[in-house]
């Protein structure tokens, strides 16, 4: 059977985008009201747009959902690694083939453990089908240096060992520098990332950009892009992803939730195609949705 034009795909993986959104709006529309000013607890910060690069102290992440900073440019290999259920949609270049889709739950936790540091780990790697098995463990510890409206920072990213023939096997890292811009209600996400993978020696580099805004002290949304080389050296091997994320963050008593959805094309641009691909890649895509709770331990 002749594959399905790319602009099924697209339509697709946008309605699979708007149906997780839709669910977390209506949650949290469900939770009641409170006015513009009050987007925040004592010691945890509220509003997207005003966060650090870094945690507060004595904070704790449950992380359940996408797009957050430390987990930005979290990419190794085919992978791209973010809390929450994430649906991937890897189409299959030989029409003969079906396009083999997979679910995915990641969750874990992540400690301000000093006004500058913060650690965590995504320790619940679950892929749920076309197979039920658990995945590569990551961890990440990232020292921020807040500099007025810029925050630099210092970051080492890494993954564990799989058994599965299409995971990475052998330890990978994901050293790096990210940096943040915060001006009122814009915030600009960047970093500069060198994945590295023992299991062939392959060194990269990944630069993710994204831009955001808080539309309201709590409704927030951005897009997406950078470059990314998984093998540095190697021609025709650059892609450029374009994605886009959307929040709510509520409060409930002293604590902060992030309701946050996430759609993207991993290797939307190639500017040098291998042979048989395309410059534009809109059939392969990811969705990711979930939500992220923000607390004090005393």
């Amino acid at each position: 059977m002749p594959a399905p034009a790319p602009r099924a795909f697209v339509a697709s993986g946008r309605s699979v985008f708007a149906t997780s959104l839709a669910a977390c709006v209506v949650v949290v529309t469900t939770s009641g009201s409170a006015s513009a000013s009050d987007y925040r607890r004592p010691g945890l910060e509220g509003q997207w747009s005003s966060r650090h690069l870094t945690a507060p102290m004595n904070s704790l992440r449950v992380i359940a959902g996408p797009g957050q900073p430390m987990l930005m440019g979290e990419r190794y290999g085919d992978q791209v690694i973010d809390g929450g259920v994430q649906f991937v949609h890897p189409h299959e270049r030989d029409p003969a083939l079906p396009d083999d889709n997979q679910w995915w739950f990641r969750g874990g936790v992540s400690f301000g453990l000093t006004e500058d540091w913060e650690a965590g780990a995504l320790f619940v790697p679950l892929e749920l089908s076309p197979k039920v098995s658990f995945s590569n463990v990551t961890a990440f510890i990232t020292r921020g240096f807040r500099l007025g409206a810029i925050d630099l920072g210092i970051r080492l990213s890494f993954q564990t060992p799989a058994l599965k023939a299409y995971d990475l096997k052998g330890w990978s890292f994901n050293p790096g520098v990210p940096i943040l811009y915060r001006a009122g209600a814009f915030r600009l996400d960047a970093a500069v990332l060198v994945p590295i993978a023992t299991s062939d020696g392959s060194v990269g580099v990944n630069v993710p950009i994204r831009a955001s805004v808080s539309i309201t002290p709590r409704f927030f949304a951005g897009i997406e892009s950078g470059a990314f080389d998984s093998h540095v050296g190697e021609p025709q091997n650059m892609t450029m992803p374009l994605g886009a994320l959307a929040g709510y963050t509520e409060l409930f008593g002293s604590k902060v939730i992030d309701f946050t959805a996430t759609f993207g094309w991993d290797d939307f641009w190639r500017p040098s195609p291998p042979p048989g691909r395309d410059h534009v890649g809109v059939k392969d895509y990811r969705v990711g949705f979930g939500l992220v709770y923000h607390t004090l331990v005393r």
